[in-house]
């Protein structure tokens, strides 16, 4: 009888155990197994089950802290060691996100970068659950325990990034003349220091402002600040001062409440009016993948972290 029990009570066990429970049971041990052939000693982190170890330490660097701006290259393996994904020096920039907001994907990334210092290596070994269990597009293998070799160049303050945005915008008024283009004046150039947000008059319009409840209709083109293009649009429509559609930028609806019907202007805006942070998907060739299933925005695919935006708007309500 008490064999029947021991044996009742194991089977409820394995019943009640959810099958992403199944598979980190797995991919621990076979992680353990990996580091144990390699001879390789690494932490674990409990939370999450990722394992990590330093391969270049650098005590004096500053501590990525949430809240900050990392900047990192990357290269993603499997567990034979083949080569997946990467972004190295060699390949540009580096690639930033904010710390701790959860705006990088695979999220055991955002862990994995608040334990190093600027100047230092780390090997990450995520079980899937912290990497791509709930993709389902198989740019990846959901069930991958993912090998990533992170090295961390910068750690920045975000308000310091937005100072530097502003200097950005500020050259690209004086490279593109664009307070010298004043024909009359309605055509200049205005800047909105609170929200630090362009706004230049190429052509006069008729009539009032934008009030709330308006059915506002514009035709725009959106591009960055080096002049490549990003997306438009014609008879964009929305009810003004509604808060929908959701995606509507703030930037945006502000530049359009300065302009009168027929009116066509150039706003610039900053990324703290914009998309902020947006996020960074690691690797980039998923992205499609994972606003498919709904796991991002559709505007990642478009926006990086951090982007100024231009738009050329036309009202034509």
């Amino acid at each position: 009888m008490s064999r029947f029990i021991i044996t009742l009570f194991l089977g409820v066990f394995l019943l009640s155990c959810s099958n992403d429970d199944i598979v980190v049971l797995s991919a621990d041990a076979e992680i353990q197994a990996w580091l144990d052939t390699m001879g390789i000693s690494a932490s674990r982190d409990d939370d999450t089950g990722i394992y990590y170890y330093e391969v270049v330490d650098n005590p004096s660097g500053n501590q990525a802290v949430s809240g900050a701006v990392a900047a990192v290259y990357y290269t993603l393996r499997d567990p034979d060691g083949n080569i997946i994904a990467q972004h190295l020096r060699s390949d540009g920039d580096s690639l930033i996100f904010k710390i701790g907001a959860s705006a990088v994907y695979p999220l055991g990334l955002d862990f994995g970068v608040s334990l190093m210092r600027v100047g230092e290596i780390y090997n990450f070994i995520f079980p899937p659950s912290q990497a791509y269990t709930d993709l389902t597009s198989g740019d990846i293998d959901s069930r991958l325990i993912a090998h990533f070799q992170v090295q961390l160049v910068g750690v920045h303050n975000e308000t310091d990034l937005f100072i530097q945005e502003n200097v950005a915008i500020q050259d690209y008024i004086d490279d593109n003349y664009l307070d010298s283009l004043q024909i009359n004046p309605l055509d200049s150039t205005e800047l909105f220091p609170a929200t630090g947000i362009v706004y230049k008059r190429r052509a006069a319009g008729s009539g009032s402002m934008p009030l709330n409840g308006d059915t506002i209709v514009v035709d725009y083109s959106g591009r960055f600040i080096d002049d490549s293009n990003f997306g438009s649009a014609s008879g964009f429509q929305w009810n003004f001062g509604s808060g929908e559609p959701r995606e509507l930028l703030p930037g945006f609806e502000f530049g359009v409440s300065l302009m009168q019907t027929g009116e066509d202007a150039l706003i610039m805006i900053p990324s703290s009016q914009g998309y902020r942070e947006s996020a960074l998907v690691v690797p980039g060739f998923i992205i499609d993948g994972l606003i498919e299933d709904g796991i991002v925005p559709d505007y990642v695919s478009l926006i990086p972290p951090y982007s100024t935006l231009l738009f050329e708007i036309t009202r034509i309500d």
